[in-house]
């Protein structure tokens, strides 16, 4: 069933309708989705979608597949969002082909590894310059709006929550300067919240002035669970 949010589904999908230019007939479209499906998905009169349609969905829409996550508790085919969607392992910087980049390997804590309440605990990835074009002044940026996925229910049900959230020492750090070729350490500081639950946090690559230098589907994420151990 849909969870509580601060903007129901109905009106996120009607604000990037205006946002994007598109009608919800043409979002439907790009998602391979029936308008039919799509209006009976934001009045409620649907059960509760795929994982796998919640990606082609927030892709249409152009935000964050977590975005359209929370609203859903227990998604069919994934427990818990076990089954959280990867990102794009390569992408091109659409104002520059010679500008590639490519996500080469969780360094440190893998998804939905366990962490202690509180705990504080280090992110790295490795990023890798695929391109002709150095990297200079680039930064990863915080972009997800810091909430809990799901949280476990003393009857075992789950229960979609923005309470608790993934905090974060900064929400920006610098990328290393980086030669074509060259991989590159990224790494972020965070703390666990108190409460037992999955938590999330989305990070993408900007230049020196700020703008994303990749797609949307080109972002670096932790996704882990908190649980006393």
């Amino acid at each position: 069933m849909p969870s509580k949010t601060t903007e129901p589904l109905r009106a996120l999908l009607a604000r990037r309708s205006r946002e994007l230019g598109r009608s919800l007939t043409a979002i439907a479209a790009d998602a391979g989705l029936a308008r039919t499906y799509l209006y009976e998905l934001a009045n409620g009169n649907k059960r509760d979608p795929s994982v796998r349609t919640l990606i082609k969905l927030a892709g249409a829409l152009q935000v964050s597949p977590l975005l359209l996550f929370r609203y859903y508790a227990a998604l069919e085919g994934s427990t818990a969002f076990g089954a959280f969607p990867p990102p794009t392992n390569r992408s091109h910087n659409p104002r520059d082909p010679n500008d590639i980049a490519a996500f080469n390997a969780d360094v440190t804590t893998p998804d939905h590894a366990v962490v202690s309440p509180g705990e504080t605990f280090r992110k790295i990835w490795e990023i890798q310059n695929l391109g002709t074009r150095p990297w200079r002044g680039r930064r990863l940026v915080r972009v997800d709006g810091e909430y809990a996925i799901a949280r476990r229910l003393a009857d075992g049900s789950l229960e979609a929550i923005q309470e608790a959230y993934l905090a974060s020492l900064y929400r920006e750090v610098e990328v290393p300067d980086t030669l074509p070729g060259q991989p590159v350490h990224v790494g972020v500081d965070f703390a666990a919240p108190k409460d037992t639950c999955t938590v999330a946090s989305i990070w993408r690559m900007t230049n020196a002035e700020g703008v994303p230098c990749f797609g949307p589907k080109f972002f670096f994420h932790v996704v882990v669970t908190v649980m006393a151990q």
